[in-house]
């Protein structure tokens, strides 16, 4: 697998250290909770970015991620130095969503928006 090249994309990243339900955000904001123990990010694969990374315990919303499509998205960790993948999911930038990290790296686990269909990558239709 080729190496990618991910930008870091932090508009309106407040980190807050707020309990998280799963509920969906504002459209177009993707907010992220890491409520295990290790920080956490999310990467949207077709745009080639991600959010700013979100310390244990904390929350953050991040703006300006639009789009009626649904699209995929990975959410990983980070323990030490190194990252890992926890979860993969859709993201429909017209209804906003939440991502919330759970467990510790090697039970790591996360709830991902629901965008009423698969948002695959190598989807062609």
């Amino acid at each position: 697998m080729a190496a990618r090249a991910i930008a870091a994309f932090a508009v309106a990243g407040t980190v807050t250290g707020a309990a998280a339900s799963p509920a969906s955000a504002a459209a177009g904001t993707l907010t992220v909770c890491s409520q295990g123990s290790y920080s956490s990010y999310v990467t949207f694969v077709a745009r080639g970015v991600a959010t700013a990374t979100v310390d244990p315990g904390g929350c953050a919303d991040f703006a300006g991620f639009t789009g009626d499509e649904a699209e995929p998205i990975e959410v990983y960790g980070i323990s030490g130095s190194a990252a890992f993948r926890v979860a993969e999911g859709g993201y429909r930038g017209s209804q906003g969503g939440k991502v919330v990290t759970y467990g510790k790296p090697g039970d790591a686990w996360a709830v991902t928006p629901d965008v009423g269909e698969n948002a695959d990558s190598d989807d062609d239709s």
